[in-house]
């Protein structure tokens, strides 16, 4: 199976490289932007505004979205219509901008691209496609050029179209478009570990293709020499000695880049289960009454404002982070019956380690990505009128430090999605052995202001509001702390 992912910042070609690959080798090329121009085809013909992000997500529950392929040609049939005569409409173009921001339709499309590859060979360009949609696709490329020259390009194709165009603005466009994309929250544009480099600047597109149809037809002879044990007969005797060279520098990587691979996808069907949180809680329940004698004699903390935290319903705890122990007394003080806790997904990896958060309820998230079945988890542990804690820095503080990292949009996502109220608290210093600390938590709040809006700018608005509330919360337990201290 040979899986093509070609990312790379905007006017790099892609899209006329992967096509090219594509036929030249046989392969499929799935025109991933066409499949979200598809689904804003599909709102609009409901009278859905691709904007509005409720209407949108209930749309997606009962939208069927088929790839077929027609004399060779990309045909998407949504709900049994054929919406490929539409996809280019001039109207298209805006609504696919504006639903493809939308996370749930992100999602969507991306279960859907992975799906598609896991059944074919195929070749899929954008600009997280070796990284998050396919990161274990076995040709990775990253293609650039700098933005002068990427500019030059667009300014060519469009004034051979017969229309007036400004080079500087295309400069600008293509300069604040390459630092939104390396920005954005889900998925952003980054070179992958694995892929291999093509600065196009000074390459012709024939000589692009060629090195990405030669790196290809490499893994390829690679992949049947390993399965066989020899090389194709047909070869030549240079040929041989061509491929013997390349086998010697390739297959090394290749084969540990399969080891690597082969092994991430066991750890993953391990880790598969951890993300549906444990139902019984009958472990929780008992650690919880075992563990808090302990947790208070080796890092005595003080918890201010409990009774504020106790609340009915969904809710959503965010609170600094300096070490393991940070989620202990949240556990003890505030979840009676059942904790979900939002934890690094390299914790699981360890099989004990695994089994016993799973069991306390946590829930592994992917950090710097967009985890798709992390965000479903949260999504129905708050819509079940459950409650879950999360570090909203993604990190941990530095050391001896009060200063806080900037805060992820995750929390402000996940509060406007299932109108939770958000419990700001706030840890007065790192846990230290038998060592007096404090943890304020503040009162609650919520983000009804943001309901039904899911705009990038609206996500950083809503952080802000929560960066603010755990400002206050700082503001509040240095206070407490020092003033105890005094005393």
């Amino acid at each position: 199976m040979i899986n093509v992912a070609i990312d790379g910042p905007a006017g790099a070609g892609k899209s006329t490289v992967a096509k090219a690959v594509a036929s030249k080798l046989g392969l499929v090329y799935l025109d991933t932007g066409a499949m979200y121009r598809a689904t804003a085809y599909t709102a609009l013909e409901s009278g859905i505004d691709p904007c509005d992000g409720e209407a949108v997500e209930k749309m997606l529950e009962g939208m069927k979205l088929e790839i077929v392929f027609e004399d060779g040609v990309q045909q998407i049939y949504v709900n049994g219509v054929n919406t490929t005569p539409h996809l280019r409409e001039h109207r298209m173009s805006k609504a696919a901008s504006d639903i493809s921001a939308l996370p749930c339709v992100r999602y969507k499309m991306v279960e859907l691209q992975r799906e598609f590859a896991a059944a074919r060979d195929v070749v899929l360009d954008g600009r997280d496609i070796g990284t998050f949609v396919l990161p274990n696709a076995n040709c990775k490329f990253f293609m650039t050029a700098t933005a002068e020259e990427r500019a030059n390009r667009r300014f060519k194709e469009l004034v051979e179209k017969g229309q007036d165009v400004d080079y500087d603005t295309l400069l600008a466009d293509i300069k604040q478009r390459d630092y939104n994309d390396s920005h954005r929250e889900v998925a952003p544009l980054k070179q992958a570990e694995d892929a291999i480099l093509l600065d196009t600047t000074n390459m012709t597109i024939d000589e692009v293709v060629a090195a990405v149809v030669e790196r290809v037809e490499q893994t390829r002879r690679n992949s049947d020499g390993e399965g066989k044990g020899q090389t194709p007969s047909s070869d030549t005797a240079d040929e041989k000695s061509d491929n013997k060279k390349a086998e010697e520098t390739a297959a090394p990587l290749t084969r540990k880049q399969k080891r690597e691979a082969k092994k991430e996808e066991k750890l993953l069907k391990r880790i598969k289960k951890y993300y549906a949180p444990d139902k019984t809680f009958r472990m929780y329940r008992f650690l919880r009454v075992f563990l808090h004698p302990l947790q208070a004699f080796l890092w005595p903390i003080k918890a201010i404002g409990a009774e504020r935290g106790r609340i009915d319903g969904n809710a959503i705890y965010v609170c600094n982070h300096y070490s393991g122990a940070d989620i202990l007394l949240p556990c003890y003080v505030l979840f009676k019956d059942e904790a979900h806790v939002l934890a690094k997904y390299e914790l699981f990896k360890h099989r004990l380690v695994g089994w016993f958060l799973h069991k306390l309820g946590a829930i592994p998230v992917r950090r710097g990505e967009a985890d798709i079945d992390a965000v479903k988890s949260v999504l129905k542990v708050l819509k079940e009128g459950k409650k879950l804690m999360l570090f909203p820095e993604g990190t941990r503080n530095l050391e001896g430090s009060q200063d806080m990292a900037d805060l992820k949009t995750g929390a402000a996502r996940f509060a406007i999605k299932t109108k939770s109220p958000i419990v700001p608290m706030m840890y007065y210093a790192p846990p230290k052995l038998f060592k007096r600390n404090w943890l304020y938590i503040g009162e609650p709040f919520t983000l009804e202001q943001f309901y039904g809006s899911m705009t990038p700018e609206d996500m950083h608005a809503a952080t802000e509001i929560i960066r603010q509330k755990m400002d206050e919360a700082r503001a509040e337990v240095n206070r407490i702390a020092e003033e105890a201290k005094r005393k």
